[in-house]
C-alpha cells in the first residue's frame, strides 16, 4: 500500500501548521497544545452534518484516486485515537467498537466488522465485558475501544492523541504493548498530537514538527506593543471655548 496523507499549511491565528505528508507506515509527531490539537482534528474529522471546516486543503493520495477531506473514501481510511472521545455511554462495549461502522453506509465493512470484533474484543482483554453498557469508564478502557476501532477498520492513518495519559503503570505497559503491536500489524502511518516531545508513547518517529504558539502569541504582543504611538508624540489639541 503506497497511500499517502498530504496536507497544506494551516493557519490557525498566531501560529501555523507547516505543509507535510504522511506515508503509510510512517510516524509523525507534531506537538502543539492542547487547542492547536483540537483544531487539527476538527479539521480532519469535519462534523458529519456538515458545519465542519472542509476548507483546508488535506487530502489523501491512494494508487486508485486522490480522496479530500470530507469525504466518505477520506474517512473510511483514516483512523482515530482521540482522548475520552467517542466512548457513548448507553452503549454496550460492542456496540461502542463497531459505532464507526454504522454511518459509513457500507454494509460489506459493517459484516466485516461485526464477524471480527469478537476476535478483537479477545485480544483486547475484553471478552468478558463486551456486552456491558460503557457506562463511566477509565481512560485505559477508552483508549482499548480507539484501538479496537483501528483494528477492526484497518486504516491507511492513524491520528492519535496521548490517550494514556491517567492510566497506571501496569496498564500504561500493557496498553504500550498492544498499541505497538496493533500498528505492526496494520502497518498504518500515524500522526501523533502531543504537547510534549517527552510524551512516553515509546513510539520511534521519522520525523518531529513543533508548533510554539506561545512564542508566536508573545511575538505578536511584542509587535502590538511596538505599533502603539509614543504619548510624548501626540499633538497638542485645544479643545478651546
Amino acid at each position: 500500500m503506497s497511500d499517502t496523507l498530504n496536507w497544506r499549511e494551516l493557519n490557525m491565528g498566531f501560529a501555523s501548521i507547516p505543509a507535510a505528508s504522511v506515508a503509510y507506515g510512517e510516524y509523525l509527531r507534531l506537538v502543539m497544545d492542547s487547542q492547536f490539537q483540537m483544531d487539527f482534528i476538527y479539521h480532519v474529522f469535519p462534523n458529519s452534518d456538515g458545519h465542519g471546516d472542509t476548507s483546508w486543503q488535506m487530502w489523501l493520495e491512494t494508487e486508485a484516486a486522490s480522496y479530500p477531506v470530507g469525504t466518505p473514501e477520506f474517512s473510511c481510511r483514516i483512523g482515530s485515537m482521540i482522548r475520552h472521545r467517542g466512548l457513548l455511554a448507553n452503549l454496550s462495549l460492542r456496540e461502542n467498537l463497531l459505532l464507526p461502522f454504522l454511518y459509513r453506509m457500507d454494509h460489506a465493512a459493517l459484516l466485516r466488522a461485526t464477524e471480527e470484533v469478537d476476535s478483537v474484543a479477545e485480544w483486547l482483554g475484553m471478552a468478558s465485558t463486551l456486552d456491558e453498557r460503557a457506562g463511566e469508564r477509565s481512560s485505559y478502557t477508552h483508549a482499548l475501544v480507539s484501538l479496537g476501532r483501528c483494528m477492526l477498520a484497518k486504516p491507511a492513518i492513524i491520528i492519535a492523541q496521548e490517550v494514556h495519559i491517567g492510566m497506571s503503570p501496569e496498564r500504561l505497559a500493557h496498553f504500550r504493548e498492544l498499541a505497538e503491536q496493533a500498528l505492526q500489524q496494520l502497518g498504518s502511518g500515524l500522526v501523533y498530537l502531543t504537547a510534549t516531545e517527552h510524551e512516553g508513547s515509546g513510539l520511534v518517529f521519522s520525523r518531529t514538527l513543533t508548533i510554539d504558539s506561545e512564542r508566536e502569541m508573545l511575538a505578536f504582543r511584542n509587535l502590538e506593543q511596538n505599533d502603539l504611538p509614543d504619548l510624548n508624540d501626540l499633538p497638542d489639541i485645544d479643545g478651546g471655548d
